[in-house]
């Protein structure tokens, strides 16, 4: 039932991207719906379970036995509907809202994130947990990075603060794996681990870090009103009802062990209730109405974390209680802004002023929403504030700190009682600035300008959330039992809780009366405490340490990279020369004493070959023409070559073989865009020849200290003694890539991916020099390129297909002979090599292919074949196939996989590098019209195109 949840989510991000071409912005009226059953699915599943539902499948069930542990208690279901319900609705919402731009990445990042948050929260094991946790950041920094060129900085920001708790989560996820032997969760929880104090020190300050960086928690606050340069619909889901509440989601699963602890109460309670205090007296400072509900939100969330940190079984459930409370009002008034945005064309409330809103529907969702964030009764909010009153007056603390923290948390229930009554009136158009500032003109009624009400499919979701803060607090015990069932799965012993909007005349009450009337009264008096807090810049800002933070990140980049920057190779090359002489050293230092080595290692054939590569070396270097350095460069490769053909190493050596071949000809692509001159820019300093040799001792000592001096290691041995056996194939070098190590293999094929778009982007941003052209004036054949390469065009009709056709015969037979999708798709590319180098121009080669489509194609397949590996018990398990009596071993797709994907770089590197209609059509002009033949001449080539268009 659980991986139904989560495949009905998976399949509204597969429909995200083709449905927003088809639908344009209407595709959310569709996508909504697999969510809304994903969310009927898991509370299907509660309902008929006994409290708990777990469910496994395997992963990489080797590594701690790694699986897609699943698990569906009170706590996950809580934040599982927030995930789906409010992901749901404010699809449903944005179908209205969006423009005409940008609509595909906004579906398939929104859908991304909401299978990314439920994943989350259902995941049982730490580490899916944590890739869950890591996929939310990136998702949500795509969705704030979209919204155009003046949210980069803000998205950059805002990763660079919750990449750190990511990196905090991985820390101690790695400590909970080393101390207990598992990543399930659940036999976590159960272990002795947290006996241990030094141990558990450590994964409190790093759960903590995590956390407070997910939820904007002090010192890591600033992120969240940063971040709302994003759209509404983006600050709705993320921001109120699920990225922020994965650190809260977070502490309440790890609350079972940890409450009670004194470092984790004083952690919590001091970040809590300072963001708490920090962003209500913010809120009290802002115009823009989106930005005051960021600062609410901080202020909310500052709220819930206090009260994880007190730990007891009431402050737990008021944490809970409040969240779905907070979930509800906040998203509610995010839309309506939304809403109010979309209409007014602003939302800053002075702007507002001058304008007469005639928006019923809205303003009523914008009241509502706003009374439950100011705790009034019969909302939701009042009955979650009382309860939060009562955690704190009933704390484990001494008397005075208890009341010490009550009066904090009456004096931030004030605020934001204020900061409420100051939104409803900004949303209206009755914002009210001090006397003695100049206000924005109002005019009279008849001039102003009138806002009319959107339509019902627009305000109708965040009318429904309104509502439900509505109904819930009239019959606030239709809660009951799921926040039972959260809280005893947060407390870590059964809890029941009996919810009611009337509890008598109690200290709760009085104080929720108290901050009612003060924060009435404050209403009233909002242009004189705007007055005393707006011309008060803060002299700090948290903001500005993190731009801080970016920046000197950027300009440590800057003086790192200028150490190897300029023309010159070898300041290139000096640095990692130079550190890698330095690890050689390090390691002579700290070997005692060398393994005897074996004996007969050494042939006169290696001595041969060794010679072969010096003399190309050294010619290398005393080369004074380009071309004859790549032909020289090119003896070295092919030298190595024939080494591993010595030695045995077949399938390595065809693979450096055809990179040989392969490397000259993309630097003969370039050849024609380089200067003219070589070799005189780039002067020989000592310290590249210091550099050189030091790189070359290290190098001869490395292989001298690791060469015949141990045995074969068990994973070899493993390999060529039982590879055969338990895969089938012969060739060891393919099955330890295709099988073995496929999923090594599969992150090569991303960074193959990487790299094509990498070089692409480097020639879109910088384009390349300009192909530099001769003055032909002799009538030789040699100088027309359409008749000197007649010879290799009529050869390749023949060689080409021959060569493709040897290329699939080497992909197919790579399991049991050299061979396989590497090799195969380097000689299809040495083939297409081939038609380039016999094409007349080089815009006249005639492969064309979408060579991005091609990696894409090969990464989306290999991870394919992985998905598909999880039906036989784990991700790329090779699986036999019988397809009409032939046996077909998934491990084949795979290597297709890689088969495109190579195929895909190599065509990229020939069109992008060779062609000018790769990149630069549009901005060089043609060779003749830059520097055409002196008048009165004309070229070879010319005359011999007019005597074939005669001919013709």
């Amino acid at each position: 039932m659980l991986l139904l949840a989560v495949s009905f989510t998976l399949i509204a991000v597969i429909l995200a991207a083709p449905l927003s071409h088809w639908l344009g912005r209407y595709a959310g009226w569709i996508l909504w719906i697999p969510l809304a059953i994903a969310a009927w699915i898991l509370g299907q599943a509660y309902s008929r379970s006994d409290g708990q539902v777990i469910e496994y499948y395997p992963w990489i069930p080797d590594f701690f036995h790694v699986g897609f542990h699943l698990r569906l208690d009170g706590l996950s279901l809580v934040f599982g509907l927030l995930v789906l319900v409010i992901g749901a609705g404010v699809l449903f919402y944005s179908a209205k809202y969006l423009g005409t731009t940008k609509i595909t990445s906004f579906y398939l990042s929104m859908t991304t994130f909401a299978l990314a948050m439920l994943i989350l929260v259902l995941a049982n094991d730490v580490m899916v947990l944590y890739v869950a946790w890591e996929a939310t950041t990136l998702a949500s920094f795509f969705l704030i990075a979209r919204s155009g060129s003046h949210a980069r900085k803000p998205a950059v920001r805002t990763l660079l603060v919750t990449v750190m708790g990511g990196l905090s989560l991985l820390a101690a996820v790695a400590v909970m794996i080393a101390s207990t032997g598992t990543t399930v969760i659940t036999e976590i929880l159960a272990s002795d681990l947290w006996s241990q104090p030094t141990t558990v020190t450590w994964i409190i300050l790093t759960l903590v870090l995590a956390a407070c960086t997910k939820s904007a928690q002090f010192p890591f606050q600033s992120w969240l009103p940063d971040s709302m340069v994003a759209i509404s619909p983006v600050s709705a889901y993320l921001h109120a009802a699920a990225m922020v509440k994965a650190g809260i989601y977070l502490l309440l699963l790890f609350s079972p062990v940890l409450a009670g602890n004194t470092l984790w109460l004083v952690l919590l309670l001091c970040s809590g209730l300072i963001t708490a205090l920090m962003g209500a007296v913010s809120a009290l400072r802002r115009y823009d109405l989106k930005e005051l509900l960021a600062y609410s939100t901080m202020s909310q969330l500052g709220y819930l974390v206090a009260l994880i940190g007190i730990g007891t079984p009431a402050a737990l459930t008021a944490a809970i209680l409040h969240t779905i409370a907070h979930a509800l009002f906040k998203s509610a008034l995010f839309l309506a802004v939304g809403v109010i945005d979309h209409q007014a064309g602003t939302r800053d409330m002075r702007m507002l002023t001058v304008r007469k809103m005639a928006m019923p529907a809205t303003l009523t969702v914008v009241i509502l929403g706003a009374a439950s964030m100011a705790g009034i009764p019969p909302m939701l909010g009042f009955v979650s504030k009382e309860s939060l009153f009562d955690a704190f007056l009933h704390a484990n603390l001494p008397a005075v700190v208890s009341a010490v923290l009550t009066g904090v948390v009456v004096l931030i229930a004030i605020c934001t009682f204020a900061y409420s009554g100051r939104f409803v009136l900004g949303a209206m158009g009755q914002y009210r600035s001090p006397k003695n500032w100049i206000n924005t003109p109002r005019g009279n009624a008849a001039n102003r300008q009138t806002v009319h009400e959107a339509s019902a499919a627009f305000w109708g979701y965040p009318a429904v959330n309104a509502s439900l803060s509505l109904i819930f607090g009239v019959l606030p015990f239709m809660l009951s039992g799921i926040v039972s069932a959260a809280s005893s799965a947060a407390i870590g012993t059964e809890h029941h809780v009996e919810l009611a909007l009337w509890h008598g005349i109690n200290p709760a009450l009085v104080l929720s009366l108290i901050a009612i009337g003060v924060g009435a009264v404050a209403v009233w008096y909002l242009p004189h405490i705007e007055a005393y807090l707006v011309p008060r810049p803060l002299t700090f800002s948290g903001l500005g340490a993190v731009e801080k933070l970016r920046q000197a990140t950027i300009d440590v980049g800057t003086v790192v990279g200028s150490w190897t920057s300029g023309l010159n190779p070898g300041r290139h090359l000096a640095v990692p020369s130079i550190l890698l002489a330095g690890l050689a050293l390090a390691g002579w230092l700290t070997i005692d004493e060398l393994p005897e080595q074996q004996a007969n290692l050494t042939r006169w054939t290696d001595w041969l070959l060794v010679a072969v590569v010096a003399v190309g070396v050294i010619a290398t270097i005393r080369a004074r023409t380009r071309v004859g350095a790549i032909a020289v460069l090119g003896t070295v490769g092919f030298a190595v070559t024939l080494w591993f053909f010595a030695l045995g190493a077949v399938d390595v050596a065809l693979t450096q073989l055809l990179v040989e071949i392969l490397t000259i000809i993309v630097m003969v692509l370039l050849l024609h865009r380089l200067p003219r001159t070589f070799g005189q820019r780039e002067q020989k300093t000592r310290l590249g020849l210091f550099a050189a040799l030091a790189a070359g001792v290290a190098a001869f000592a490395g292989t001298y200290a690791l060469t015949g001096r141990r045995g074969m290691s068990d994973p070899a041995q493993y390999f060529t003694e039982q590879g055969t056996e338990v895969t089938g194939g012969n060739n060891l070098v393919n099955v330890i890539l295709v099988e073995f190590r496929a999923l090594d293999t599969l992150g090569e094929l991303t960074v193959l991916g990487v790299a094509g778009v990498a070089v692409a982007a480097l020639l879109a941003s910088r384009r390349p020099n300009p192909v530099r052209t001769a003055q032909v004036l002799n009538t030789s054949p040699l100088s027309d390129p359409f008749d000197n390469s007649v010879y290799l065009r009529t050869f390749a009709k023949i060689a080409v297909p021959v060569l493709i056709v040897f290329s699939l015969i080497l992909l197919v037979r790579g399991h049991n002979e050299p061979g396989g999708g590497f090799v195969g798709a380097l000689l299809t590319g040495a083939a297409f090599a081939m038609l380039y180098l016999a094409a007349p121009t080089n815009d006249a080669a005639p492969i064309r292919w979408l060579y991005m489509g091609l990696i894409g194609t090969g990464i989306a397949l290999g991870s394919a074949v992985g998905i598909f590996g999880l039906v036989d018990g784990s991700f790329l398990k090779p699986i036999h196939l019988d397809i009409f009596g032939f046996d077909l071993n998934t491990s084949l797709i795979f290597d297709i996989a890689v088969y495109f994907a190579v195929l895909g770089l190599i065509l990229g590197a020939f069109n992008m590098l060779g062609s000018k209609r790769g990149l630069e059509a549009a901005t060089e002009a043609p060779p003749e019209t830059a520097a055409g033949p002196p008048p009165g001449i004309q070229n070879n080539s010319t005359k011999r195109t007019q005597q074939r268009e005669a001919v013709k």
